[in-house]
């Protein structure tokens, strides 16, 4: 079984422009994060997914490979479809380009249920979560077997009855069959995906299961200029990027 890792990466960000050439500690936030999934035992391979020869320029002069895409796709995923449809893979994790404290063993981690079960078509990173709204992270609700059941920029579940304690925050580390990635890019955006602006809900739309994996640490994601600086000063104390090839 082939397991490819695929960063899709751009410079157009709407929060904050040319964030995947940010500089962390010396390197583009997209060196580190290819660099760090570089570390996954699980993966057999790793390659960026951009359509910014800029960003494909950076990769590959700190020995990354990078794939040029079209610049009309409306999500990540499906520019990572269209990666994935030129390579020969089983399993294509889509691995967030703006990620840039990724712990390798997550990988790993979020890519065992669908070693573990041929019938599972895609798997999701969910960590804990407890800070109130904040739209630039989608929370999600599981049901009793450990699958999402929604998730929303807005804060779920509704604490209108009753607190909640604790939250599950979504981390973009998402493994799917290539086959089911290539099925899903071919179906229109959904109505609920619109309105959320959330591409994961065209699966749910489906009917299809998308299984949560559980981590308690999973570091914060660079969503605005105020998360690049909580990631600058983590980075300064980060452990795993003197592990960088």
């Amino acid at each position: 079984m082939k397991i490819a890792g695929i960063v899709p990466s751009r410079l157009q960000s709407k929060r904050l422009p040319n964030k995947a050439l940010a500089d962390i500690e010396g390197l583009p936030m997209v060196v580190h994060v290819f660099k760090r999934a570089q570390l996954s035992p699980a993966l057999d391979e790793v390659v960026v997914a951009t359509d910014s020869k800029e960003i494909f320029d950076t990769v590959t002069k700190f020995g990354g490979k990078a794939i040029m895409t079209s610049s009309n796709h409306q999500t990540g995923t499906d520019r990572i479809a269209e990666c994935a449809a030129r390579m020969d893979a089983d399993i294509v994790v889509n691995i967030q380009g703006d990620e840039a404290l990724l712990n390798p063993e997550h990988i790993d981690q979020v890519v065992k249920p669908l070693i573990d079960d041929s019938k599972l078509q895609v798997a999701m990173l969910v960590t804990p979560y407890q800070k109130k709204n904040s739209l630039s992270d989608i929370k999600a609700v599981l049901d009793l077997d450990g699958n999402i059941l929604y998730c929303s920029r807005n804060d779920l579940p509704s604490e209108a009855r009753s607190k909640v304690e604790q939250m599950w925050k979504i981390c973009f580390l998402v493994p799917f069959r290539r086959d089911f990635l290539l099925k899903y890019a071919s179906w229109p955006q959904t109505p609920l995906e619109k309105i959320e602006f959330n591409e994961y809900l065209r699966i749910l739309e489906h009917g299809y299961k998308i299984k949560a994996v559980t981590v308690k640490n999973a570091h914060v994601s660079v969503d605005t200029p105020e998360d690049l600086e909580i990631v600058r000063k983590l980075m300064a104390n980060d452990t795993i990027k003197s592990k960088y090839k």
